[in-house]
């Protein structure tokens, strides 16, 4: 009996074998002849069992895949509620400033810190206190200020630092209201911003406009853009003003994880890994966050990333597939399956995913996208039931992404068969 289940066994694994070489094999004809680079690892998530390496320890960049370590860092490391500020009170006098929290007055109307903020009873006094850190990441292309997906990092951000500029049959909405007089009409139909000054422009001829375009930041601004909100000023006072501050939270961290993950939102990311670092080393300073997480819970990665940002939007990050699944197995071993799948875009259904992998649910991963390159990296679950993790890595191909999606997804499919 014994040596029956044992002759068995060893079937099963030389066929399980044999069908990872069928696939590589098809993988490598397929992508043999291309003038671009392509790089995919999977392995069986729970195990950590190879199954299909092509090129896997080859470096790629990740574009967004990187928020699969951002994702990670903030669960190793934000363990509570999303700090909105942090406050002190002395007498009738109210304390703030910044922690960083991505979503103030952002998709969410914060209602418990905006009563507190809100007391009469209180003068709202804000720290003009600035972070350990540059506006933009390094690498970041400095041409797109004007665009939503890009905004500034900052201590104390509000309204995701975007102006929300709406314009149809009905008139012009300009979020938040402050901003009213700095939109402009042109017949500079690319220009959206001033690139030194918060002077917006929206093109006379455009009778349809829906656009987020971020603004340049500054405390004074946070100090008004708050009096507006409040219907009471609030007073900017120097940093060296010195007060036991303690946070106030409100929302989930898992709320903010979601929209990063499904929307692939890029300021979520930079301002969580802000917050990491803020909770591991007391500084504001993504490079910081990213250096501790590295040398401590990542130690043990196959290939060491470069990795400078936290969005994925800089082109120097560096990553090899087999890395990303490595990370996607410790996560799937660390995290409850289902919370963790709850973050993740599914394909064909929603999120970044809505309208990729259409009939392969059974993909829940996080895609990454920038001119001329595509990767994605998540977990499959099989016809059998088995999750797989995989990364699947395209660079400097020319033209539309499509193509690339098209292989991928036959190659998804004949996993989802086949194991």
């Amino acid at each position: 009996m014994k040596n029956r289940l044992a002759f068995g066994l060893i079937l099963l694994l030389l066929a399980a074998c044999s069908t990872s070489k069928s696939i590589e094999k098809e993988l490598i004809a397929s992508s043999g002849d291309n003038s671009f680079f392509t790089g995919v690892s999977v392995k069986n998530a729970l195990t950590g069992a190879s199954i299909i390496e092509y090129y896997s320890d080859k470096y790629f960049t990740p574009a967004s895949n990187v928020k699969l370590f951002t994702l990670y860092a903030s669960l190793k490391h934000l363990k509570d509620s999303v700090p909105s500020f942090e406050y002190s009170i002395s007498g009738d006098s109210l304390f703030i400033k910044g922690s960083a929290d991505p979503s103030f007055f952002n998709d969410s109307l914060h209602k418990n810190s905006l009563e507190f903020l809100s007391n009469k009873k209180y003068q709202v006094y804000l720290l003009d206190e600035d972070l350990h850190d540059d506006a933009y990441g390094a690498g970041w292309s400095w041409d797109d200020y004007a665009y939503g997906y890009m905004p500034e990092k900052s201590l104390f951000p509000l309204y995701g630092n975007t102006v929300s500029i709406q314009r149809d049959q009905k008139g012009l909405e300009i979020i938040p209201s402050f901003f009213e007089e700095s939109v402009h009409l042109d017949d500079q139909p690319e220009k959206r911003r001033e690139q030194d000054r918060n002077v917006f422009y929206i093109n006379k001829s455009d009778k349809t406009i829906e656009r987020s375009v971020p603004f340049k930041t500054s405390n004074q601004l946070v100090a008004d853009l708050l009096s507006e909100k409040l219907g009471d000023k609030v007073t900017l006072i120097s940093a060296e003003f010195k007060r036991n501050f303690k946070p106030f939270t409100e929302l989930p961290y898992d709320s903010l994880y979601v929209k990063m993950m499904k929307e692939s939102d890029n300021f979520i990311a930079e301002q969580l890994m802000l917050q990491v670092a803020y909770k591991v080393v007391r500084k504001y300073n993504v490079a910081l966050a990213i250096d501790h997480v590295l040398d401590s819970s990542l130690v043990d990665l196959p290939q060491r990333p470069r990795w400078v940002d936290g969005s994925g939007l800089s082109r120097y990050n560096l990553f090899t597939p087999e890395s990303m699944v490595f990370l996607l197995s410790k996560m799937y071993q660390e995290v409850p399956q289902k919370r963790l799948l709850s973050y993740f875009p599914q394909g064909g259904v929603d999120g970044t995913l809505e309208h990729s992998f259409k009939e392969q649910s059974y993909i829940q991963a996080k895609s990454g996208t920038l001119s001329n390159n595509y990767s994605l990296s998540g977990y499959l679950t099989t016809k059998k039931g088995t999750v797989l993790a995989f990364s699947y890595m395209n660079n400097h191909y020319q033209g539309s992404s499509n193509a690339r999606k098209e292989e991928m997804s036959a190659f998804f499919r004949k996993l989802y068969e086949h194991y």
